[in-house]
């Protein structure tokens, strides 16, 4: 009877994720229990929570590793990108400084000009003084014509006195047309210095634009003709000369052209082209042709027979032409 009067133990369980326990529930523990017995359970918790950081960083690494390493190269592909605009700074502040050193000659050759045209204008001002006293001697004499029989000895002084004035007024002309081409000379040096600070050369009453932007053929003529030009003809061997020597070497395309296989050459700004006079600036051999595809001209070297003909699709720097009154303001 005492037996079955002993009560059963309580029944105790657990659910984790992939167990279920079910075991009789333990008596409290003694309150005298040494701190030796409890030391494994006080491990498997440190265990557990090692394993659980693990686990998070893992994740977390794997979370953001991807988006930390696409931020690295954003920041590398846009250093890369800030040191190729410090790069073409540093050429462009090197252009300007020499660009800068031939402003400062012009304007030193302009201030020579302007101190020219001063003193020409003094000059001027006092053969107009002059003239006017000139004039008032003049108006003198008339007024006493009248006194004429009066004054009948003083004839021959009045005579002379008419041809110092006479002298007198055809000095003034010629002074006045010396002014007037003084005046043209100095407007067409200051023409001339203008395009020249715009990057024009001048060769004998032409202006020249060298560009070293290679384009091709077509655009390199558009190019001329945003700039009230044309890509260059040649009408001279010094004109050759002077092409070929400022090309400094570079190919460059010229204004010479046809149309199709079996066309003519001709000068694209309208200049007539003479082909007998035109075979001793050929390379020898050219034009071939070659591929039945070149129809267009180019000086290829330094050297009086320098003409090439190439594809018109190739890309090459190119030379525009503009005559002196096609640039004057």
């Amino acid at each position: 009877m005492e037996m079955k009067e002993r009560e059963a133990p309580d029944a105790h369980f657990t659910v984790d994720k992939q167990n279920i326990s079910l075991w009789p529930q333990e008596p409290p523990p003694k309150p005298d229990l040494s701190p030796f017995l409890r030391k494994p359970i006080s491990l498997r918790v440190a265990l557990i929570c090692l394993s659980l950081v693990l686990v998070i960083s893992i994740v977390l690494q794997a979370v953001f590793y991807p988006r930390l390493m696409d931020k690295i190269l954003d920041v590398t592909s846009d250093a890369q990108i800030l040191r190729g605009h410090v790069d073409n700074i540093s050429t462009l502040g090197s252009v300007l400084e020499k660009d800068r050193g031939s402003v400062e000659k012009a304007e030193v050759q302009m201030w020579i000009l302007n101190t020219s045209f001063s003193r020409m204008r003094s000059q001027i001002l006092s053969l107009r003084i002059s003239m006017k006293q000139a004039s008032d001697q003049i108006s003198v004499l008339t007024r006493n014509w009248e006194e004429v029989d009066s004054l009948s000895s003083k004839i021959p002084e009045l005579q002379r006195d008419l041809d110092k004035s006479n002298t007198l007024n055809a000095k003034i002309q010629g002074l006045q047309i010396s002014l007037e081409n003084v005046n043209k000379l100095l407007q067409r040096q200051s023409d001339i210095l203008e395009m020249m600070s715009r990057g024009w050369k001048y060769f004998r009453g032409n202006f020249y634009y060298f560009s070293h932007t290679p384009k091709t053929w077509y655009s390199a003529e558009q190019s001329c003709i945003s700039r009230d030009a044309h890509l260059t003809s040649v009408t001279s061997e010094s004109e050759q000369e002077f092409l070929y020597k400022s090309a400094d070497g570079l190919p460059c395309w010229i204004g010479l052209t046809k149309a199709g296989i079996e066309g003519d050459w001709y000068w694209v700004d309208g200049t007539s082209f003479n082909k007998k006079q035109s075979e001793r600036f050929w390379i020898p051999g050219e034009p071939n042709n070659t591929g039945n595809n070149e129809h267009c001209a180019n000086i290829r070297v330094s050297s009086s027979r320098a003409w090439n003909d190439s594809s018109c699709d190739n890309k090459f720097p190119f030379i525009c032409k503009r005559s002196y009154s096609q640039a004057s303001p």
